[in-house]
């Protein structure tokens, strides 16, 4: 069987995102909220990943790079709605219409790194290449879970 190249991998974080927003779109307080935590440690950690690994690779090629920055406009984008919904929790009036901007930007995101970036990806990066970048992907981002998942433990304790 064929190792997965990082194009399988992030499409398959991509529809995991998608499912979790769909159930969080219909959830209602403490569930909400759990979920929002769930897609944050998905979401979170597969930016800076990309950002880590995918990304850097792409810029340095003419035809990947201004998807690429497009990209990185992106998670920073989503970083700050992230931090605006984080501070106001699922009671409050603004949470559902925040989350529906994110699943929209994320959307929105998703299409254009599936449709337009990999494509352009995969004239610059070998079979073998994109193969390695799923390892090193895959690896970073298990780092930053792991990070988020000891901040919130920390957080807890307090």
């Amino acid at each position: 069987m064929p190792k997965p190249q990082i194009y399988d991998i992030l499409h398959r974080e991509h529809e995991e995102v998608s499912e979790l927003f769909h159930e969080l779109e219909e959830a209602k307080g403490a569930k909400a909220l759990e979920l929002f935590t769930r897609l944050k440690i998905k979401l979170v950690p597969h930016a800076r990943a990309e950002e880590a690994v995918l990304y850097p690779r792409l810029l340095d090629e003419s035809n990947t790079e201004d998807e690429t920055r497009e990209g990185i406009e992106e998670h920073k984008q989503v970083d700050h709605l992230i931090a605006e919904i984080d501070a106001i929790g699922p009671d409050h009036e603004a949470w559902t219409p925040k989350i529906k901007v994110l699943a929209d930007m994320v959307g929105h995101h998703v299409d254009e790194e599936e449709g337009e970036m990999f494509p352009l990806a995969r004239q610059v990066v070998s079979d073998r290449e994109a193969e390695k970048l799923a390892e090193e992907y895959e690896r970073e981002r298990d780092s930053f879970v792991q990070d988020l998942e000891r901040t919130a433990q920390e957080d807890a304790a307090e």
